[in-house]
């Protein structure tokens, strides 16, 4: 088997956006208007469920009642928000997969889409209730270890937690292809995966890390920059930039709000910067997949 080489995996989606600059194009313009119904929405939201997309929104952690609360306020849009995520990913694998359906930019609204968002939902709910019974293990464990003192107690907390946490990044690795691998077979397909990536984690790992540090300072260097463009912009118009911070985050919620210039500039940066993300971070999948394919390890 020839090894897969993790800067073209990782960087197979930077490649896609330089060859394809009408798809992205096509992308970023699906997302500016998803974007611009998302604020419709939120304007017309009642006052509870734009609370509670203010709390998800926060950095300040709810209680369980106040998230679950949050949560069943905000479900419409967040699935909506699910909806456009799992489409720009089944954009990508098209692209790579079935590069000859070309219409629309690769952006489809079918089974395949919904397939994808099933899977997500499933994992979600998987994750959930992995991270429920590990602590509730923990707690039992911790209780184990307390006659033996707090030092006792401590350790095998911060030990629970700590193997906790490894054996769910080694799920999250291991079963990294389950979406390709749903697209591709037009099935879900929940642990075909593991089988698939046996004896490839740290690569795997290795190539996720590198995408998602090469999008993060892109991400970076674009918001410098407009940052900086619009700072001067507002420091010659006799403004500060204080009012930049304002304007990004106003304090009401209104059509006028979403339709100032410096906004709606930062609207049409974002969505252009979120095409290229949505391409970086699913394409070292679809990469790795056709790698495995080519050498025989796809059945």
């Amino acid at each position: 088997m020839t090894a897969i080489s993790a800067t073209d995996a990782a960087l197979e989606g930077f490649r896609i956006t330089r060859e394809r600059p009408k798809v992205v194009a096509g992308w970023a313009l699906f997302l500016l208007a998803t974007n611009i119904l998302w604020a419709l929405i939120t304007v017309i939201l009642p006052e509870d469920a734009r609370a509670a997309l203010a709390k998800i929104a926060s950095q300040e952690a709810p209680d369980a009642q106040e998230l679950l609360d949050a949560l069943a306020a905000a479900a419409p849009l967040l699935l909506i928000g699910l909806l456009v995520q799992r489409t720009m990913d089944a954009a990508v694998y098209r692209l790579m997969l079935r590069p000859q359906d070309s219409r629309f930019a690769y952006l489809r609204l079918g089974p395949d889409e919904i397939r994808l968002c099933m899977l997500r939902l499933i994992f979600l709910a998987m994750t959930i209730l992995y991270i429920a019974v590990v602590q509730f293990g923990i707690v039992i464990l911790s209780f184990t270890a307390s006659p033996f003192g707090d030092a006792a107690r401590l350790f095998v907390a911060s030990l629970g937690e700590l193997v906790s946490w490894g054996v769910l990044l080694l799920l999250t690795v291991r079963l990294s292809l389950a979406s390709v691998l749903t697209f591709e077979r037009r099935k879900l397909s929940f642990f075909a995966s593991w089988d698939l990536t046996k004896g490839l984690f740290w690569r795997i790992l290795g190539i996720q890390l590198l995408a998602v540090c090469c999008i993060a300072v892109l991400g970076i260097l674009v918001f410098v920059i407009w940052s900086s463009v619009s700072g001067a912009i507002l420091l010659l118009n006799g403004g500060s930039l204080g009012d930049l911070s304002k304007i990004m985050q106003p304090s009401d919620v209104s059509l006028k709000a979403y339709l100032n210039p410096v906004v709606l500039a930062y609207s049409i940066i974002g969505t252009l910067f979120t095409a290229i993300y949505s391409a970086v971070i699913p394409a070292p999948g679809a990469f790795i997949y056709q790698h495995l394919k080519q050498d025989g390890r796809v059945s």
